[in-house]
């Protein structure tokens, strides 16, 4: 994985500056969903760039339509995945009041129920753990297929998982390294008055959309080596 090169790729790009402005601004109206959905396109597309040996400039935003396609569909498919979490979570939200009322007995029935929404959220924390690598893997797929039931071919998404966990797992974590970084940065500049504010609001809204195209070039160098083995030869289009 050559994390330096996902990081530098969208500067080396000449019209970079625009590129990542229309992120900014179709992640500042993601509130409206269609913004949110085109950006999730377009890392659907800086990926397949990546894929076929475009690792030193970002796609063209155009065919909007494509883009809202690809963002819709990967979007469903993380969605339908994520759906035993979302159970589990609502489960024991609403089992939360009448397991507490239990518990406070201190009978028989309280210890079970406390028991039960214990192993509840082992569960969840478990899904959890594995939608870190799910996710990925579903992107990778929907951009190596485009065809939303290709990210329910299940063996195939867990041939993924098992050939690239580890450069899931690093993926995972410059995400959370970089957002951290991010986070203490942000939150000093917030104590600078004027200039200190304006420095916070303008990297806090560009970041989201340029780790969003970093983590994409990521999955792109994966999706390329998941070709790269079926081809049987090294992966190519590192610059």
């Amino acid at each position: 994985m050559d994390i330096n090169k996902a990081f530098r790729f969208v500067p080396e790009d000449q019209q970079w500056v625009s590129k990542l402005l229309i992120g900014v601004l179709l992640s500042l109206f993601s509130f409206l969903i269609i913004p949110a959905l085109m950006l999730q396109g377009y890392v659907v597309k800086i990926v397949r760039n990546v894929m076929g040996g475009g690792w030193s400039n970002l796609p063209e935003w155009d065919d909007w339509g494509e883009l809202l396609k690809d963002g819709f569909l990967v979007t469903v498919a993380q969605f339908i995945y994520a759906l035993p979490f979302v159970f589990l979570m609502l489960a024991g939200i609403v089992a939360g009041g009448g397991l507490a009322g239990l518990a406070e007995s201190g009978d028989a029935a309280g210890l079970l129920a406390t028991g039960g929404f214990g192993v509840m959220a082992c569960l969840a924390i478990l899904f959890l753990i594995a939608f870190v690598f799910i996710a990925p893997a579903i992107m990778v797929q929907y951009a190596l297929k485009d065809d939303l039931g290709a990210c329910f071919r299940f063996g195939e998404i867990g041939n993924i998982i098992r050939s690239h966990t580890a450069d899931i797992l690093i993926t995972f974590l410059v995400a959370v390294v970089v957002s951290i970084a991010i986070s203490v940065v942000v939150t000093v500049l917030a104590l600078i008055p004027c200039l200190g504010w304006i420095a916070s609001f303008l990297i806090g809204v560009a970041f989201g959309p340029y780790l969003s195209y970093v983590m994409a070039h990521l999955y792109g160098q994966i999706a390329a080596k998941v070709l790269a083995d079926k081809a049987g030869g090294p992966m190519t289009g590192a610059a």
